[in-house]
Parts: C-alpha cells; structure tokens; sequence
C-alpha cells in the first residue's frame, strides 16, 4: 500500500491522512485514530487478513460504515489488495462495492478508486506506476534517465515520489528558473542543491569547475525537469552536452535524471552524440 497505492492517491491530488504517521507520543491511539478519520472525506479501507484480524482496524472499519451504513454516499471506499474473505459488514449485492486492486495492473478498479477520491493521473495508474518503477530500476543501477512526457500527465509528482525515497534523496532542479537561465548559472545552481561552495567562472571556464567537482565525489545524481526550456539557450551547447556525456558515460560519476516533452537529442545541441549513450529513454504518453 505504502508503496503503490498512497503514491498514486497523492499524485493524483487527493490529501492523503495516514493516522500511524500522525502519532503523537503520550497520546491515546484510539483517539488519535478516530481525529485523523474525522478529518478524512473519504474512508479507504485496504482489506486483508492481517487487517480483519487487527482490533484497531476493526474499530476503524466501523467508524468507517457507520458514517455511511448504506454506502449511498460512497464515503467508504473498501480495497482489495490480497485474496480475503470480506466482513459480513460489507457484502452487500452490488459488485462494485470494494475495488479489486489484487491485479494492480489493470486501469479499470484505479480509475474507480481514483474518481471516488477526486483524483487523476492523467495516464493509466499502471503506466504511471510501470514508469516509476522502471525509471527507480534505472537509477539505482547508476544509469541516466531521459524521462519523455507528453500534456496532462501527473510526471512532476512521479518525479518527486522518485527524488523523495528515504535514504536515496536527490535535488529536481527546474530550467524554467530564473537561477537556470543561462549555462553559468544552471552550474551554479547544481553546486549550490550539493552544498558545495564553489566559484564558478564565466565560460567557457565553468564547464570544467563543473566536471572537477563531479569527478571528486563518488557518484552524483540529479533531476533537470522541464529540459525543453534550454532549446533556444546558445550557451546549452554541444560543448555543455558532451561534459555530461563523459561525466554520465565514461567517468560513470554522474547519474541524471532528465525530464523533458521531447527526446534530449532533439533539444540540446551536439546532434553527434547519440543521446541514447548516456540517457535510458522512459516515455509516460497522456491518457488516450
């Protein structure tokens, strides 16, 4: 659940409350349960063995139902996540009751559960998911990523749920700032998200600040999001493309995460590099 299901609810814009994550020490549980269920417009109970069995689940599930007895106002939003045998309290007749969520790679029961939850993603939560997962595999082997989006889909969040694991944090720099402006200040800017203290010389000087810093350090990862701002750029060069192809591929020191509407090659000068050396192409297409 923590993995899957609470990332999609967030990207998609719902307002996820936790009550576990909510404790407060010296406080009673079950009242502190029941105040973060009170704040919640929607009751998603994810259904398990473990969870039937649990007294503190039991109370919450019937909080749940009793806000809603006859599930006429869909406040209770049951899941199926593993095979259980549902409690007498919610089998009613109607099939669309719980949502069926043991096969997570079909779109129909996320699209239920996100629509009662006010949410979208703009794409199939399984694509969504699928290119999460497939971009985490990629980073975490130490390869680049060139993460290709199309209007529309929630990609910012799926980044930031990527960028936000613990332990294996990075800084998103973003090339629509003003501080990302020019090629100087784009170098600037990654020394300063690595809390590194360094002069930065105009060019054609600053490329090479920036290739010393990186080499020096063990293995670096950073997010560049909304790469297409640096089309027109003259100073995002051929020169700056061929520093983080060698930092990327063949010192193996940098690892980046590039997201842009377009493929790398077709934004950033230096057409004579093939983007795919050093960037893994992952595409999340909008919804049909």
């Amino acid at each position: 659940m923590q993995d899957r299901l609470v990332p999609c609810l967030r990207a998609g814009g719902a307002d996820v409350l936790i009550d576990v994550k909510r404790f407060r020490s010296g406080g009673g549980v079950y009242r502190q349960m029941d105040a973060t269920q009170d704040l919640a417009e929607r009751q998603v109970l994810v259904l398990s063995d473990e969870y039937l069995a649990s007294s503190y689940c039991q109370h919450e599930m019937r909080r749940a139902i009793a806000k809603d007895p006859t599930f006429a106002s869909h406040i209770v939003q049951p899941v199926l996540r593993v095979v259980t045998k549902l409690p007498n309290a919610l089998k009613l007749p109607d099939p669309t009751l719980y949502v069926d969520l043991q096969d997570d790679g079909k779109p129909g029961p996320w699209d239920l559960l996100l629509h009662e939850c006010e949410g979208t993603l703009g794409v199939p939560a399984p694509d969504w998911l699928a290119a999460r997962d497939e971009i985490i595999k990629k980073l975490d082997g130490g390869q680049s990523v060139n993460f290709i989006v199309t209007s529309g889909a929630k990609w910012r969040e799926l980044i930031e749920d990527v960028a936000n694991r613990p332990g294996k944090t990075f800084p998103l720099i973003s090339m629509n700032a003003g501080e990302t402006a020019s090629r100087r200040s784009l170098i600037e800017t990654i020394l300063t998200n690595l809390h590194i203290q360094q002069t930065v010389p105009p060019p054609p000087e600053d490329l090479p600040v920036l290739s010393r810093v990186i080499k020096q350090r063990s293995r670096t990862l950073i997010g560049l999001l909304r790469f297409d701002y640096v089309k027109d750029r003259h100073d995002y060069d051929k020169d700056l493309h061929g520093t983080l192809r060698n930092l990327v591929r063949d010192e193996r020191k940098l690892v980046l995460l590039v997201q842009s509407h377009a493929p790398f090659a077709d934004v950033l000068p230096g057409r004579e590099f093939v983007s795919e050396d050093f960037l893994n192409p992952i595409f999340l297409p909008a919804r049909p």
